[in-house]
Parts: structure tokens; sequence; C-alpha cells
């Protein structure tokens, strides 16, 4: 560097001169003192400041290496707060502030409108947000007629895109499997800005009727199923059974619109026809399932685009023909800022990030306060050296910078070893966020984390270094320098600070060792909750033949062939069907009246459908209370029936007698003919529906074979076997293969699996809190070790004067462990008064426990105490070994 040749010259210069000077002797001026005339030099150049702070980093890395013990407890505990909270910056960095990965993000507004019942629409498919500072719920679909209007007509528009998420049955490579894709406006890739990673991106040409099909994968599918193989490039595909070319793959980084969002395909809206669902249209105004985002033009106002967009939704209804709904209403459009996509995680998966975000928040404040006490005592134990030091002429603000800079050294080294722990914990917190669903989170420690960790790591030792720092340097020098500076030190606020800290430990991790206590007790109750099956020896799996050309009663007919199959696999008790798999949060509901019966609730009136087969509910061991089970008579020609369970009974029978009673599906506000009418047959016992968390909703078990055939698609097939479920699996795949090659198979795991998956996130976020509750204590423990086992050292000299004078060595044992008692009991008393207040927080997140479980907190309570007391059990140990006549020779 400059500097350093600048340096090089200043000693061949000085050298030159003192050999000039050695040869003529006293004829030359001698220079004095070489180590004053460099620094004056120095300090003229400027660049003092840089020899100060390596002599700084020099002295400060050879007194860490001095306390190896000091420096791992101190680099160690900050390291844990560091790593925790730069993970969670990361996560929460990808979902709530970091910008999609398109060219100029800020510029993008997604267009939305004000829900209504009176909207004129009879089909829709899209996202549903909650705005919780206006009340309003925000529906993001148009028709795609509606679409074309907006990209051709608001000038004060550009780059308007479209696109819809859609499931796709693909065949590859000779196997088929679902994937997650988006159909997509041909002007997709190039309004947004996104560069190809492979190949090409689509065009506006490839998105018109008569084009060859085509697609782009995303990378992260690209390296799943293909292997990263360049030669995929360019192959063909079968995308419910259409012959697709590859022609490109999209950057690393980008998923979409959808942050976190699985996207493994985009195909262009041109393919609707021949591959998108039924009820996809690019003609129909009233069939809303587009999602359109748009780029405000350069010069145009937000105002004067949303008053043209409205003015236009406007007339487009106006001149729909024969709407749907005699009383109709145009839908209040809006803009939203689109920088960070269309947000995928809702507050059910954000509560848990905040929780855990807060969890370390406060790991890395008692980490912090551990590092403070630690610094408190340490400065202690070197004040004769700053005594000293002072004492001959180093400046208190010289000493302080020098402090700092071990403060400094120390968390530059936590924040190093913390980075490295940010990685598993990031993966961790990955997981839980994506749970069981299709969620990916593009979390990864960037230069934005690593920052972060250094911002972090600067804050706390400057922070919490400072206080100690001061106060090492503020030193009586003539006691000081009078004192041996081993063992017999002044009483007095130290020490007293020093409780206080490890009180603010104990206070916080009672916090979180209660809160850990509630979501242990949250999944216990949730592990054991009765689900109303037998998940033994149960497996399951999906298919959707209607993905690849099959419909109607040729549909039927081949799950119908299908489960016969199945059914003679050797170890195969018994095949139930059913149109949504268990406990997977999927679920299909409708209203419905029962005639001559009148409501005495306004509310709504809603059951849970599911259609099935007739062997479903002795297949999961659903016992019928009352009346029969669909059976295999229930066919298409015969009277429709439905089998309810014992919430519907309860809810809307008033627990009278259900058999023979008739259901409507429909509104009774608004009957209509064609309203399909059930006679119910039989009651079964309660079993969860959704979720293993959500209480059981009153059902309806209808027969498949009896429903509409429009309302047939995906079809989740249940085994009761008599071996281990596992073992038939590799059977179960040549069965379906043999029936068709081309169905796909998704998600065949065991019974007892999926509900294991089912509570995933609560199962994680219970063993992170866990973790941190733990660890917290366990750093109190070490802030409490070292403030008694310093408390000793100071007061060896008393001790040895109550041995000497006849104190048993329990009286001496029982002195430090009051203290230590006492210490912890006011971080109890701090501490569970705020955890009592805290846990109203998270109350949505319990189950099964009330906020105030006595048993949590009483529970962490005892922990605490029990972590005190063998924390300060060494210290109280070492005290009543003291040597009376060796304490007494120190002075």
């Amino acid at each position: 560097m400059f500097w350093r040749k600048r340096e090089r010259d200043l000693d061949r210069e000085l050298r030159d001169h003192l050999e000039l000077e050695a040869q003529e002797g006293g004829d030359r001026r001698p220079l004095g003192n070489i180590a004053l005339i460099k620094e004056d030099v120095r300090q003229a150049w400027g660049w003092m400041w840089l020899d100060r702070l390596a002599q700084d980093l020099r002295y400060a890395a050879r007194m860490l290496r001095r306390s190896p013990g000091f420096t791992a407890v101190a680099v160690l505990s900050l390291a844990l707060g560091i790593g925790a909270n730069t993970a969670l910056f990361s996560a929460l960095d990808a979902v709530l502030w970091k910008s999609i990965p398109v060219r100029n993000p800020r510029e993008l507004r997604i267009l939305t409108w004000v829900r209504s019942d009176k909207t004129p629409l009879h089909s829709y498919t899209g996202y549903n947000d909650f705005n919780p500072k206006t009340g309003q719920r925000l529906s993001g679909s148009f028709s795609y007629p509606t679409y074309r209007a907006y990209r051709d007509k608001i000038s004060q528009f550009r780059d308007v895109m479209a696109f819809s998420g859609n499931q796709f049955t693909v065949t590859a490579k000779g196997t088929s499997e679902y994937a997650n894709g988006q159909f997509v406006s041909g002007n997709y890739f190039t309004g947004l800005g996104v560069d190809p990673a492979a190949g090409r991106i689509l065009i506006p040409e490839d998105d018109a009727a008569g084009k060859p099909p085509v697609a782009v994968i995303t990378y992260r599918y690209w390296e799943r199923r293909f292997g990263l193989d360049p030669k995929a490039i360019g192959s063909t595909i079968a995308i419910n059974q259409a012959t697709v070319t590859v022609i490109g793959v999209t950057p690393p980084a980008f998923q979409g619109l959808f942050p976190g969002a699985a996207i493994d395909l985009f195909v262009p809206m041109s393919m609707v026809p021949s591959v998108a669902p039924r009820w996809y249209s690019l003609t129909d105004p009233y069939n809303w399932w587009v999602e359109i985002f748009a780029r405000l033009r350069t010069g145009s106002s937000e105002a004067s685009a949303s008053s043209a967009a409205q003015t236009l939704l406007a007339g487009l209804i106006e001149n729909y023909a024969g709407p749907p709904n005699a009383n109709v209403e145009t839908p209040r459009l809006l803009l939203q800022p689109g920088a960070r996509g269309i947000a995928r995680f809702g507050n059910g998966q954000r509560q848990p990030l905040y929780t855990l975000a807060a969890v370390v928040v406060a790991v890395l404040l008692i980490a912090c306060v551990n590092l403070a006490n630690l610094l408190l005592a340490r400065s202690e134990a070197r004040r004769r050296e700053m005594a000293v030091r002072l004492s001959i002429g180093a400046g208190r603000g010289r000493l302080i910078r020098q402090l700092l800079t071990e403060s400094l050294m120390l968390s530059g080294l936590a924040a190093a070893a913390g980075a490295l722990l940010a990685k598993p914990l990031l993966r961790l917190v990955i997981a839980m966020m994506a749970g069981t669903g299709s969620l990916t989170l593009d979390a990864r420690m960037d230069s934005r984390t690593l920052l972060f960790a250094v911002c972090a790591s600067i804050f706390t030792s400057l922070l919490f270094g400072a206080f100690p720092a001061f106060r090492a340097t503020r030193v009586d020098l003539t006691p000081a320098l009078k004192d041996a500076g081993a063992v017999v030190l002044k009483s007095g606020s130290p020490r007293r600070l020093g409780g206080v800290l490890v009180a603010a430990q104990v206070a916080f991790s009672i916090v979180l060792l209660a809160g850990a206590g509630l979501f242990v007790r949250t999944l216990i109750n949730l592990m054991n909750v009765n689900l109303g099956i037998h998940t033994d020896h149960l497996l399951s799996f999906q298919t959707d033949a209607s993905r690849i050309g099959y419909g109607g009663q040729r549909l039927a007919d081949l799950y119908g062939e299908l489960r016969a199959k199945l059914e003679s696999i050797p170890g195969v008790a018994s095949v139930g069907m059913s149109h949504q798999t268990l406990l997977r949060g999927s679920v299909t509901n409708s209203g419905f009246y029962i005639p001559g019966r009148q409501s005495r609730s306004r509310r709504f009136k809603t059951v849970y459908l599911l259609l099935c087969s007739d062997s479903f509910l002795s297949t999961m061991r659903i016992p019928i209370l009352l009346g029969r089970d669909l059976s295999r008579g229930d066919s298409p020609g015969s009277p429709p029936v439905a089998v309810v369970n014992e919430t519907f009974v309860r809810e809307y029978l008033n627990g009278e007698n259900a058999l023979g009673q008739t259901l409507v599906l429909g509104e009774a506000q608004r009957p209509k003919p064609d309203d399909e009418r059930l006679e119910i047959v039989g009651v079964a016992k309660d079993a969860h529906y959704s979720s293993v968390r959500n209480d059981p909703p009153p059902t309806a078990y209808l027969s498949y074979r009896q429903q509409e055939h429009e309302l047939l698609q995906q079809m989740t097939f249940n085994m009761r076997t008599n071996l281990p479920p596992l073992a038939i699996a590799s059977a179960v795949r040549n069965v379906v293969s043999q029936v068709d090659p081309n169905l796909p198979i998704a998600e065949m795991r065991t019974m007892d699996d999926q509900v294991s998956e089912s509570i995933h996130t609560e199962r994680l976020f219970a063993s992170l809190v866990s973790g941190f509750g733990i660890a917290a204590a366990l750093l109190a423990a070490i802030g409490l070790f070292g403030v008694m086992a310093y408390a000793v050292a100071r007061r060896s000299r008393e001790i040895g004067i109550r041995l000497a004078l006849g104190a048993t060595t329990g009286k001496v044992r029982w002195m430090v462990l009051r203290e230590s008692v006492a210490i912890v009991l006011v971080g109890l008393a701090v501490g569970v008064p705020s955890a009592f207040g805290l846990s109203r927080l998270v109350e949505s997140m319990l189950y099964g426990v009330r906020p105030h479980d006595a048993s949590s907190f009483g529970a962490a309570a005892v922990l605490m105490v029990l972590i005190g007391a063998a924390a300060a059990w060494i210290p109280a140990r070492r005290a009543s070994k003291v040597d009376p006549m060796t304490a007494l020779r120190c002075e």
C-alpha cells in the first residue's frame, strides 16, 4: 500500500542520515530520539491512528491469548446470540424486506380490488389478502379480457404482465410427477427484466395461438429434476400430456412474483386451452383468474393510473352481456406496491417467526449482559495494571480506547463464529417456515446478512463494553499501587452491579423458559390428540388422472379399477378413497339447508364435504354410530345419500335423530331447482378433517360415484395393510404404472408420518425455543458463577477470618449460596410477572394450554433456581476450603 511505501522511504532516509552522522563525527547535528522523530512525521502525515490501532490490536490479541478461559466464554456466548440473530435477520429479510430480483422493483404495482358480494363473476381463482389497517379484504384476480384491455388501453402503464398459478402433471425421463407452474403472458420476463441462467426466456411471440408449446423451468427444478444437465434445454417434456419444449432456465434467485412459492416452470397463456383446468378461460369475462402486475410509465402519477384503470373496469363491466347477477357493482380498484411481490407468508406463518425473533434478541441481550459482567470482573482484576499505566503518563482516553479495542476484537471473533452458527440455524428456521406446504424461503447468508452480523458485533461491543472500560480506568492510584492485586480487594458497587446484571439475565431466562414450557406442552397436547382415526398401518398417496385426459365416467371408472388392483396386493386389507387428503389443510365446503327446519342462528350454514368411496370410513376405522355406511349400492342411478358426523348433528340438528333428514347443498335464502338433495343415512364418529389443531367441523361424507363428474379430479388412496406400510410401496407403484404409466404419484407416505408432518412447525418451533431457553439459562448460570467466584476471591480474607473464629464449612457454603439464591429470586421477581404479561402475545399459537399455565411457570422457576444453585455450588465449595492462615497472610 502507499502508506507502507512512505514508511519504507522514511526508514531509508533516517538510516542514511545516521550513517552520515557516524562518518562525519561531531560535525553533523545529531537527530535525537529516532522513535519520536518517526512519530512526529507520522503525525504530520495523519497516519498515526493506524499505528495506534495496530498497537491496540496487537496488545488486545496478547491479552486475550493470556486469558483463554475468559476469551472462550465471552466469544461462545456472544456467538450464540449473534448467530441466532443473524439467522433470524436473514429469514425476516426474505419475508418482509427483500425486493424480488427483477429490474427496478420499486416501479412495480399490483392490481387488486376490494371484495364485495356484488362483484360480477361466477368463477374466481386467486389470492386473497386482509389489510388489518383498513379492515378490507382484497383480491387480486381479473378476467383475461380485462388484462388485455389494461395492457392495450391504459397509457399510464407499461409492461402490463399477467400470470396465474396452477399445478401440472409433468412427464419427463419416463416418470410423472406433480409440478407447481404458472401461466404467464408473453412479456412476463421481458417486462420484469429477468435474464435466463441458461437457454432463453419467453418472449411475446411465444404467447400466440398456433405457436409451438414451450416452457421455461426454474433453476431449482432444473437442479432437482434434471440434475443441471445442459441437455435439458431443448428437450421435450409432457405437461398434462401436451408435448412441450424446454427453452430456458430462470436465475437461481427468481421464483416468480410470489416470494416463498416453490415454482417449477412457466408456460405461456396461449397454452391455457390445451393444459389448463376447464374453468380457466381466455374469453369468459366472468371468469376471474388472472393476476396482473404493471409498471408505472415515467411521468405518470399513481392517482391518474388508478383512476384510468377504475374507469376502464367500470366500462368493461357495463358492456358485459347478461351478467349472472342482477345486482352488480364495479369493485373498487387499488394499486399496491409490488417491489416485494405478493405476500405468500400469512400471519399464521409470520407469527412464529416474530416470536422466534423476540426470543433470539433476548438471548443476545443475555449474552451481552454476560459480556459486560465478564468485562467488569476483568477490569477489577486489572486495576493495578491500569493504575501503573496511568501513573506513567497514559491518558484515560487512550486506555478506554484500548479496552474498547479488546471488546471489539471479542465481538469480531464472536461475529465470525456466529456466522458459522447461523447457517445451520437458518436451515432450521427455513424448515419451520416451510412446514409441509409448497413454500420455499429465499433466505441465505448474503452480503446484507453478513453486514448485519458485523453491525451487531460492533453495537454489542460498544454498548456493553463502554461501561466496563470507563469503570476500569477510574482508579484511585495510591491504593491501587499499594494493593498486591491478587486477592484482597474492596467490596462495593462492582459486586452489586454484577449481581444486578445477573438478576437481569435470570429475568430474561425465566421469560424464555416459561415460553418454552408453554410451547412444549402445546406440542405434547397436539401429539396426544384423539384424531378419530387409526393411523397405524396406513399408507396413502395422491393421483389426478384428470390432468392426463381422463374425465367424466371414464375418470370414475379408472379410479375404481385402480382401487380394485390395489386391494389385490398381498398384505393390503382394504383401500379407501377420498378427494381430499386428511390433515393437509385442504377443505371443500358448501352452504346447505334442511327443509322445514328454521335456523336459530343468522350465520351462514356451511358443511365440509368429503367425496369418498364406500370403504373409506371402514379403512380409516371411523365407526358408524347410527344408521349405515356408504355402500357399493350408492351408484349414480340410486338416490344420493350422505353420512354426517357427530358435530353436524350436534350443531345443526340439536342432537336429534338425523336419519332420513334431507340435506340440500345450496343457500336457504336463494334455493334453486338444481340444488342437490341428499338423504342422511348414517352418523359417523367425529374425526379430524383438515388439521390436528382444529376441532372436527360439521362434515358430510358423500359417495364420489354419485357426484357430478366435473367435481371429480384428484383422488387420495388410503390403504390399510397387514404389513409395515412402506413394505408395499414398490408394489403400489407397479400397480399404478400398470393401470396407466402416465399417472403421477404424489406424497406417498404413512399416515403416522402425515400426522407428524402436520405438526412439523410446532415441533420445530418448540425445539428451537426450548433450545434457546436452555442456552439462556446456561448463560445466566455462567454469569452467576462468575459473579460468585469473583465474590469469593474478593472475600477470601473475610472467609479466612470466619473460619479461624470457628465458622463451619456448611455455614460458609450457605453464606455464598444464600447470596446467589437472593440474586436468582430478584430475577424471578422481575421475570415471572414479565412472562405472565408477554404470554398473552402467543396465545393464538398455543393448544390445550392457557397462557398463564401455572405448571409451565412453576417448572421454569424451579429449573432456574436449580441452575442457579448448581452455578453457585462450586464457588461455595471453594470458599469453604479457604486456608485461614493463607488468607490472613495475604494482607
